[in-house]
């Protein structure tokens, strides 16, 4: 289905390819200090039961991932750079190490309180997917914006089914919410936005696709690669609910562009971010509370709080101070993970 194959005689070329998904000197060098003879590079487009098709200088093949002996405790995802290594008696090759990621989109493992689950490695861009066929939480949008912020990449709002009128004022809310993220709209029907898109993700770069299920993300994907790589689901009518269409997260390359990385949509949201990041996506509370009295303002009720104060004059939507809230107590929670990511 779809994904990054083995160039062609008319395609970019073996060293084409891999500068299309990204490869520079600086991960030329990260490959030499590892010291690994008969190393050589590859990018994993997709992980599936303990293995992981990956992209080499040959192409796409399948290679082992032996997490115990080879990779520690990084295990190998979507997006990572890896050195591959022969086996002598002529087996599957097997991953050897994986090279230093530099970005990654991580939330809170569904399953653990305080379990970092790395979803997708060394990505440039976030684009948070949302069809206009359906209302868009702002609680869900700024835990979206908090965990795209946070990985280090650029995030982009984009809108599909923007042929439909907007009747939930998702781009009102996007606006509101987004700060200086850009919002994109996006059509299949008439294509606007597409090109917009691609210019985004030029050769050497990867963008990720993430949102919820039957957003749009499979009929994005298509359209920027130009050809249908994903199938697409039918959404519900009485709610615009969507199914599963995508199941692993897997890479796809653009004609004379960068790459994508295609994700299954995401029920749950779990934080593991920073501080920092938090205050970024809330600046709006954050320059309000330069005013407060005190500087370690709690903005609940100490006395002169320039927040509670535009609370009440009506310039500030209790709801978004109350998420506030609830999201640095989240956060707060896990001074651990915000080390590990600090020091990534």
């Amino acid at each position: 289905m779809g994904g990054v194959d083995a160039p062609g005689p008319s395609g970019p070329g073996r060293a084409g390819m891999l500068r299309a998904l990204g490869w520079d000197d600086r991960w030329s060098e990260a490959l030499r200090s590892l010291a690994l003879p008969g190393a050589r590079p590859a990018r994993i487009v997709r992980v599936d039961r303990g293995e992981c098709d990956v992209v080499a200088a040959g192409g796409r093949e399948r290679v082992i991932s032996d997490s115990t002996r080879a990779q520690g405790a990084t295990a190998p995802v979507t997006g990572d750079w890896i050195a591959v290594v022969d086996d002598a008696a002529g087996s599957a090759a097997r991953i050897a190490a994986v090279l230093p990621r530099r970005h990654t989109l991580a939330r809170r493992d569904p399953g653990e309180r305080v379990v970092e689950q790395v979803m997708v490695a060394n990505v440039d861009s976030i684009a948070i997917v949302h069809g206009l066929d359906r209302r868009l939480p702002p609680g869900r949008l700024e835990r979206l914006l908090i965990m795209a912020w946070d990985s280090g990449a650029e995030p982009i709002i984009v809108l599909t089914k923007s042929d439909l009128d907007d009747l939930y004022d998702a781009r009102g809310i996007a606006s509101a919410l987004g700060g200086a993220t850009s919002v994109v709209d996006v059509s299949r029907v008439d294509g606007r936005g597409v090109f917009e898109l691609r210019r985004r993700i030029p050769i050497g770069s990867t963008a990720a696709l993430v949102g919820e299920s039957g957003a749009g993300k499979s009929n994005l994907l298509n359209l920027l690669v130009g050809e249908a790589v994903q199938a697409t689901g039918r959404v519900r009518q009485r709610d615009a609910k969507g199914r599963h269409t995508t199941v692993a997260r897997e890479i796809h390359v653009i004609p004379g562009g960068g790459a994508v990385i295609d994700t299954p949509g995401i029920r749950a949201v779990g934080l593991m971010a920073s501080e920092d990041t938090l205050h970024r996506v809330f600046a709006d509370i954050d320059e309000l509370a330069q005013e407060c009295r005190f500087a370690n303002c709690g903005h609940g009720s100490e006395p002169q709080c320039a927040v509670q104060q535009a609370v009440a004059d009506g310039t500030l939507d209790p709801r978004r101070l109350l998420r506030y809230h609830a999201l640095a107590s989240e956060i707060a929670e896990q001074p651990a993970a915000r080390q590990r990511r600090a020091r990534r």
